[in-house]
């Protein structure tokens, strides 16, 4: 099973709200899922309430493999959030082993 991590839009018309989600890439972007991420609000007038991540779950799933949405990448990258892949690359330490490639 690939799990993908994605956005699924909420909300009524002219007011957009979404969800991260990590689901099983077969499965409909609003459909089932596996765990809830975080939540994007675009329309909040407070620019730190606009998004919500549950940082250490999506770092784990990311170290376990699972792929990302262009859209989802953009919004890890604003918010510091790297891939497991590019931390590989930088040379940065993983548990009590060092990952250099």
């Amino acid at each position: 099973m690939a799990v993908k991590l994605r956005l699924t839009r909420l909300g009524r018309s002219h007011r957009a709200f979404f969800r991260l989600r990590a689901a099983d890439e077969r499965c409909p972007s609003d459909g089932r899922f596996i765990e809830e991420l975080g939540f994007v609000d675009p329309l909040m007038k407070d620019p730190t309430k606009q998004v919500s991540l549950k940082r250490e779950r999506i770092e784990h799933w990311l170290s376990v493999g699972a792929k990302v949405s262009p859209t989802v990448d953009a919004l890890l990258k604003t918010h510091g959030i790297k891939r497991a892949q590019e931390a590989r690359r930088q040379g940065v330490t993983h548990g009590s082993c060092e990952l250099t490639y």
